[in-house]
Parts: structure tokens; sequence; C-alpha cells
């Protein structure tokens, strides 16, 4: 995957083995060229999970149920 999607890595992509994040701080339109399959997007989230982190504008936080799952 990293090969792949080398030249946009940490532009606007992170990817870790199957797992891909594209985000934008562009229009919506400007992100219709990059994705082929808009069905599997989600579009104006404020909050969303990726590789069992919480993904916010404020910062990244660790998911609680990830803890419990450590502490239990």
């Amino acid at each position: 995957i990293n090969y792949i999607l080398y030249k946009y890595l940490d532009i606007f992509v992170i990817a870790y083995l199957d797992n891909i994040l594209v985000y934008i701080n562009r229009t919506l339109k400007k992100h219709k060229v990059y994705i082929k399959k808009l069905e599997k997007c989600k579009f104006y989230v404020i909050k969303i999970e990726f590789l069992k982190f919480i993904i916010l504008r404020e910062g990244i936080l660790v998911d609680l149920k990830k803890l419990v799952e450590i502490y239990n």
C-alpha cells in the first residue's frame, strides 16, 4: 500500500497495511478527483476511529475500549 500511495502519503493519505485514511483541507469537489468509490467515504465528520485511535481536530486519543481490553 505504501508503495502505491507513496506520492500522497502525509499530504492527504495515511496508510497502515490495508487501512487507509484520506483527509483533506480542500473542497469536496477537489476531493472527488482523488477518490473513485465515494460510497465508501464519510464526509464532514468531526470524529473518526482509525486503528483503534479516535481522531479529532484537537488531536488524537486512545479508544477507551482498547484500554479496557488491556486492563482486563
